[in-house]
């Protein structure tokens, strides 16, 4: 039997009776905390998480595990968006390159119970600039000392564990180093400033954190990038892909509803589909869309499409979604809509994806190059 069989009978389901059940709790009404834990146990109590933790990844499985994404997108964006970090953040990266000890500690945390894991690096003041990095890693005989800051970090309301990205600061250092530490929320020395602002119907919360002199042993420490150089490309290849899945997702969702929202309703007496304007923008929509798809599934379907592919892929479905679910909230006009429409949700929960979306390029070409010069 083939691996990961269980997402492909996941995204059968999620095309049928099931699909269509999830849409009565988050598009045919606005969806609470308590439809979110509903699904999110669900899929966890079938076995989703367990499967991908046991399984071996390979370039033969991939394929299945984003169209997973991209359907579970069409009808619960923010849950999707849950999945994507807690598999590819927490299973996958303790898989590709956690010690056997760190495995231990988290993996069955990530499994069985309501950990989640999320990637802290964007900071105030550097942004996502390596060189302009303030939050340093000290080495101590005991292990590191942290200090810095990271924004707009994905939180929840349970427990967290962060994937934070540091300096590290080494006596020896000619160049810059940056590593990666495992942390969890409750840690003494992380103060967590979520963004009332930015409330989620999820469980999903933006935050804030301050690290200030926080000591942690080498069994946080997951590894140098420049060491686990083509570890990591790995995983932000298939993150670039996952992101990719669920921007078309959303965006296609958002599509299937504005249009059948603008044959259905009527303005000054006239259908509202029945505008030339609005025919030619909802034609243009569709493909661009499908297009876009297309792309999507040639390049997902490549048994190792290069990180030039995937990251222009990515940057794609970025743009497509951008101008598709801004041009259809635009139309109906974004003032008319109540504050918990299903489309603001659509359109919420794709900037964040779009936002968390810029950080694994962005270090990926600044540590390849970095990395090649310490090779050389």
């Amino acid at each position: 039997m083939r691996n990961i069989d269980i997402i492909e009978s996941f995204t059968q389901a999620l095309q049928g009776d099931l699909g269509q059940e999830i849409r009565k709790n988050t598009i045919d009404r606005p969806y609470t905390y308590e439809d979110f834990k509903k699904w999110e146990n669900y899929f966890k109590e079938k076995g989703l998480y367990k499967e991908i933790a046991e399984k071996k990844i390979t370039e033969q499985n991939i394929p299945a595990l984003c169209e997973f994404i991209y359907t579970l997108s069409q009808y619960f964006p923010s849950l999707s968006y849950y999945f994507l970090s807690k598999i590819l953040f927490g299973i996958l990266a303790l898989k590709f390159s956690a010690t056997e000890e760190q495995k231990e500690k988290y993996l069955d945390k990530l499994v069985e119970e309501d950990l989640f894991a999320t990637f802290a690096s964007k900071e105030l003041e550097a942004g996502f600039e390596l060189r302009k990095m303030q939050t340093v890693a000290r080495e101590t005989k005991n292990g590191w000392v942290i200090s810095g800051g990271k924004e707009g970090v994905a939180c929840t309301k349970e427990s967290d564990l962060f994937l934070l990205l540091a300096k590290i600061s080494l006596p020896s250092q000619e160049k810059n180093q940056f590593g990666l530490f495992l942390l969890e929320k409750n840690t003494p020395g992380i103060t967590v400033h979520y963004s009332e602002n930015k409330k989620s119907a999820s469980s999903l919360r933006t935050a804030t954190l301050t690290i200030d002199n926080l000591a942690v042993g080498e069994e946080q420490f997951l590894g140098s990038l420049q060491n686990n150089h083509e570890v990591f490309k790995q995983v932000l290849d298939l993150w670039n892909l996952l992101v990719a899945a669920q921007l078309l997702g959303i965006t296609r969702s958002v599509f299937d509803q504005g249009l059948n929202h603008a044959l259905e309703i009527n303005r000054f007496g006239q259908r509202f589909m029945d505008a030339p304007y609005i025919q030619q923008q909802f034609a243009q929509y569709k493909i661009e869309l499908e297009v876009t798809e297309q792309y999507f599934s040639a390049i997902n379907l490549q048994t190792q499409p290069s990180t030039i592919q995937v990251t222009q892929l990515k940057y794609k479905a970025m743009e497509v979604s951008h101008e598709i679910i801004d041009g259809v909230l635009g139309i109906f006009g974004s003032a008319t809509l109540a504050p918990d429409h299903v489309l603001r949700n659509f359109k919420s929960i794709s900037e964040s994806v779009k936002n968390i979306g810029e950080t694994p390029d962005f270090h990926l070409k600044k540590i390849s190059k970095q990395w090649k010069k310490i090779k050389n």
